[in-house]
């Protein structure tokens, strides 16, 4: 109605300037003319400057409506009933929550009682250590005749875009991510698929959609409605809430997840921590994460699940190092007992100055070269053994005890082999340049023997 009025009042002012235009030209310019063309001109610029006002909100509602559209047409066995004028009211958007029949069917030949039984036959028993630690990691796998996993229709990547578009703005999906771009992900016929599957709603309303204007054009709509325009943003929010009535004015729409769909995320977080990862893939993760219940942490359940994994298939104890120095970062990020944080960098550092010295053997001849190749291997976790020595006061005898302790809840080791291992560690962190292989008669027991051993199969294979 108002568009009406305004486009009233800029031809009339118009055809007032052409005619008295003509009537000046005849009978000449007098003061009362000159007062009647500032009148007119100033109401052709009012009602240009409402119409385009009106016009830009226009223009957002059809981007709004249009953004929704595309989402609703990728998915072609499903259909929505869309208004057809340019504004996407509540009332309006209707979804269509059919059951498609040849969903797919639900994945067989889950984990198996076996999985489970193996758990406790490793080398290292890693489930007992988190019983001794932190908490008991129940396992209980999934019966195939009885699987009440309501979320058996979406995939991992179905799962990821759930998380990353949850309360997001229609039409500010994200889409640019290099995991998405990668994988070739089709985020529209994911959202579409979320929505018909009734794990995310589309919503438009005050509560909802407020917070996503910005301050600018909350105050616009507070102009359209002569209201007050000073305050913060939470003010003004709540000025248009009391004021306007929510069917007045056009609001963004929101990707919200149902109840249904809330109760998916709170179950899978570890989707955002291992869509990144480079020790494993997303659908890996995903599998095992879902094939056993009564797991609080199942971030923790698939470190643990890829170490086991690691020793019976007898992997490099460099892979063993990667996945074990990410579960300590997520440990340290999660607040974890202190105790089971240093034990797994323990066993991590352990691995590592291992390797170190198998290295070393091969690369390095003289013996102040394989001393400084071998302090390279602490510095990944030197931080954090500063802060025990300088912060917790720990005295080296203490350190040294623990630190061998905690290997062998790993593995079987020798203790003044991982006493060495400490005094090499001491020596870096104290900046003690005069230790020597001699300081270390296990180490250099151990380096002349892969010496000796690597100069015998040179000699075998010598023609």
């Amino acid at each position: 109605m108002k568009k009406v009025l305004y486009y009233f009042i800029l031809i009339s002012s118009f055809f007032m300037i052409i005619g008295g235009i003509s009537k000046v030209s005849q009978d000449g310019l007098t003061i009362p003319d000159i007062f009647m063309f500032i009148i007119f001109i100033s109401l052709v610029v009012f009602s240009i400057v409402k119409l385009f006002k009106h016009k830009k909100l226009d223009y957002k509602s059809n981007k709004s409506n249009n953004n929704h559209k595309n989402i609703s047409n990728s998915e072609t066995t499903q259909s929505k009933n869309v208004q057809p004028n340019n504004h996407i009211k509540k009332n309006n958007v209707i979804r269509d929550i059919e059951t498609n029949n040849s969903r797919k069917e639900k994945q067989e030949n889950l984990i198996t009682n076996n999985k489970t039984n193996t758990l406790n036959e490793n080398k290292i028993n890693l489930n007992e250590n988190l019983q001794k630690n932190n908490k008991d990691l129940v396992l209980e796998v999934k019966d195939d005749n009885n699987n009440n996993n309501h979320y058996s229709d979406l995939n991992a990547n179905d799962i990821l875009i759930l998380h990353l578009n949850k309360n997001r703005e229609v039409g500010k999906e994200v889409k640019n991510h290099f995991y998405l771009l990668e994988n070739q992900i089709n985020v529209d016929k994911i959202l579409n698929k979320l929505i018909n599957l009734n794990f995310l709603d589309i919503k438009s309303n005050f509560d909802v959609s407020l917070p996503y204007l910005k301050v600018p054009e909350l105050k616009d709509i507070l102009r359209e409605y002569k209201l007050k325009l000073g305050g913060n943003k939470p003010e003004l929010i709540e000025r248009v809430k009391t004021n306007i009535d929510e069917n007045a004015i056009e609001l963004p729409h929101v990707y919200v997840p149902t109840s249904k769909g809330n109760e998916i995320i709170g179950e899978t977080e570890y989707i955002l921590h291992f869509y990144n990862s480079p020790i494993i893939s997303l659908g890996s993760a995903h599998k095992i994460a879902k094939e056993v219940l009564n797991v609080d942490d199942k971030i923790e359940y698939i470190y643990l699940y890829l170490l086991q994994q690691n020793q019976k298939s007898n992997n490099s104890d460099h892979r063993a190092e990667n996945i074990i120095n990410n579960l300590v970062f997520y440990y340290k990020k999660t607040n974890k007992n202190k105790n089971v944080i240093r034990k797994y960098t323990n066993y991590a550092t352990y691995l590592s100055v291992t390797q170190g010295i198998h290295s070393a053997a091969f690369l390095y001849s003289n013996e102040e070269n394989i001393i400084d190749r071998l302090f390279i291997y602490f510095n990944y976790h030197l931080e954090y053994y500063e802060n025990m020595l300088f912060i917790d006061n720990i005295s080296r005898r203490l350190f040294k005890n623990l630190f061998y302790e905690d290997i062998k809840s790993f593995e079987n080791t020798d203790k003044n082999f991982c006493d060495e291992i400490c005094e090499l560690l001491f020596a870096q962190i104290y900046n003690n340049n005069n230790i020597t292989l001699n300081n270390l008669p296990t180490i250099n027991y151990i380096l002349e023997k892969i010496k000796n051993e690597n100069e015998l199969r040179v000699t075998k294979y010598d023609f």
